[in-house]
């Protein structure tokens, strides 16, 4: 009985202590996914005609996206600004002749017109790095500047003259002379063809001493223009300067390489006395004999068939045409880089993460600069961006316009922010509502200046007349280092002589810059 008692109590306590116990919470659903809504585009009677070309080279979704239709903006720019040039040439005469030129068809000439729509994008990663796209939509074949800028894109031809090390590499495909004739063309509708004539005899001409012909230069660079560029930060090269305390830097190691300009610069180059020739294998050398003072530059040029490369020493320069293979474009980390942005293109940027180390070595190597030159390089500094990574840029031509890819540190809002207060329509748009403001307030301004200087010469002739006992006098009787009058300042040439000085009368002088006659009645 008592055992039947004491399992019978002990039951009792537990099942108190689980109906005291704190009863589970119900788990709660989660919350459903939010669900993905698409936005409608516009109808097509509402739509811009371009939007769909631009958008599909676009990436939707990030942290930035912008698309404008320009489709004749340039024109109406064009328009706009010779309506500006009129309020101008109200006060400033010398502008006159700019009213007769027809900005819309300079800027179809210049191949401006041509961009009729473009957009932007800028996507993070998730790792601090954004890929960024501009793209420029040019349905019609290409005109003007923009004709110069390349054909169809492909691979980077001079990537095999980066050693392993580059700190920073520059490929661009160019046209110089198809931006020439543009640029002669836009002369000659502006001044004339005689004066087109004039520009293009002076770029021919030649001196006995260098036998260099810009034109010759220009007319020759057609293909691709490449720079490599490495800095040592644990060395340095220091500028000239006075006391032997120029600027010192990271020391550098250039190459540069243009195509098709050879022989416009090689008759230079064997005519000068301070170039010593010969020739190394494939490759004619002209090594600059003088001693520079910058340690280690010792410029040499060098051609091959028509490319022309410099270099800032022959160790270098050989140095980059033997990378090859094992070069800048076989690193892992070049490569990396390239796949946000392609392969192939007209054009490439690339700038290692030692190119900025090095460049921030300058406070450390510059000690002794003057507080206000430290002050202005260390905002310099800090502005620059700190990367662990490469920061890389490539233009490509495409059939349909031209798309700028970039993976870098930071997104294309800044830009965004600059463009939108910067264009040429808004700034226009300013002059238009500041210039006849301005042009009152000045014109006030200048006539207040004549008058006073007529009130000067009125007081004087009343006293020549008083003293001389005369009802009438002269410019010059009152105006001299021994007269009444050291000196009047015209405002813009008025001719103060031109004055009857008589008693009585009213003092009138034409004042050009304000196209009227101001009197003072004393």
């Amino acid at each position: 009985m008592n055992k039947l008692l004491t399992v019978g109590l002990i039951g009792a306590m537990f099942l108190a202590a689980g109906g005291c116990a704190k009863r589970a919470e119900p788990v709660a659903a989660k919350p459903e996914a939010p669900k993905i809504t698409t936005v409608a585009v516009v109808k097509m009677q509402e739509r811009s005609q371009h939007f769909m070309a631009v958008n599909q080279q676009l990436e939707l979704g990030g942290m930035l996206y912008g698309y404008v239709d320009v489709d004749g903006d340039m024109v109406k720019l064009g328009k706009g600004l010779n309506d500006v040039l009129v309020q101008v040439a109200q006060s400033q005469p010398a502008v006159s002749p700019l009213l007769k030129q027809d900005f819309s068809a300079l800027f179809t000439t210049l191949g401006l017109t041509d961009v009729v729509a473009a957009g932007f994008s800028s996507v993070p990663d998730g790792t601090g790095y954004f890929r960024n796209r501009t793209f420029f939509y040019i349905p019609g074949k290409r005109h003007g500047l923009l004709a110069g800028l390349g054909g169809a894109p492909g691979p980077f031809v001079r990537l095999g003259l980066a050693p392993a090390d580059t700190d920073a590499y520059f490929e661009s495909e160019i046209d110089l002379p198809a931006m020439y004739a543009t640029i002669k063309e836009v002369v000659t509708k502006v001044a004339g063809a005689e004066a087109s004539d004039g520009f293009e005899a002076k770029l021919k001409q030649t001196s006995d001493k260098t036998a260099f012909s810009l034109y010759n230069f220009i007319n020759g660079l057609k293909g691709r223009v490449a720079m490599v560029v490495r800095l040592d930060g644990e060395h340095e090269m220091r500028l000239p300067g006075q006391g032997g305390q120029g600027l010192a830097l990271p020391a550098v190691s250039l190459l540069i390489c243009v195509d098709g300009v050879a022989s416009s610069v090689e008759p230079t180059l064997a005519k000068s006395p301070q170039f010593k020739a010969r020739q190394e294998g494939e490759l004619k050398l002209y090594e600059f004999g003088p001693p520079l003072p910058l340690q280690g530059i010792r410029p040499i040029f060098a051609i091959e068939g028509n490319t022309l490369y410099l270099a800032t020493s022959l160790e270098y320069l050989k140095e980059c045409r033997s990378a090859g293979p094992t070069g800048l474009g076989a690193q892992a980390q070049f490569a990396e880089a390239l796949k946000h942005v392609g392969p192939e293109g007209n054009g490439i940027g690339y700038v290692s993460p030692h190119f900025f180390q090095s460049i921030r070595k300058l406070e450390a190597l510059n000690p002794q600069m003057p507080a206000q030159q430290k002050q202005l390089l260390g905002m310099i500094l800090r502005s620059m961006p700190e990367t662990d990574r490469p920061l890389v840029t490539v233009r490509r031509n495409l059939p349909d316009g031209i798309l700028v890819q970039s993976y870098w540190n930071r997104s294309l809002k800044q830009d965004v922010a600059a463009l939108a207060v910067y264009n040429p329509v808004t700034i226009g748009m300013m002059a238009a509502m500041a210039i006849p403001a301005f042009q009152k307030v000045r014109t006030a301004s200048q006539e207040k200046v004549v008058l006073n200087n007529l009130r000067q010469l009125a007081a004087a002739a009343d006293q020549y007349y008083l003293e001389h006992g005369v009802q009438s006098t002269t410019f010059d009787a009152l105006v001299g280092p021994k007269t009444y009058i050291r000196r009047i300042t015209p405002v813009d040439g008025e001719n103060y002589r031109s004055i009857t000085f008589k008693q009585g009368q009213p003092l009138q002088v034409m004042v050009p810059i304000l196209g009227k006659t101001v009197e003072y009645a004393p």
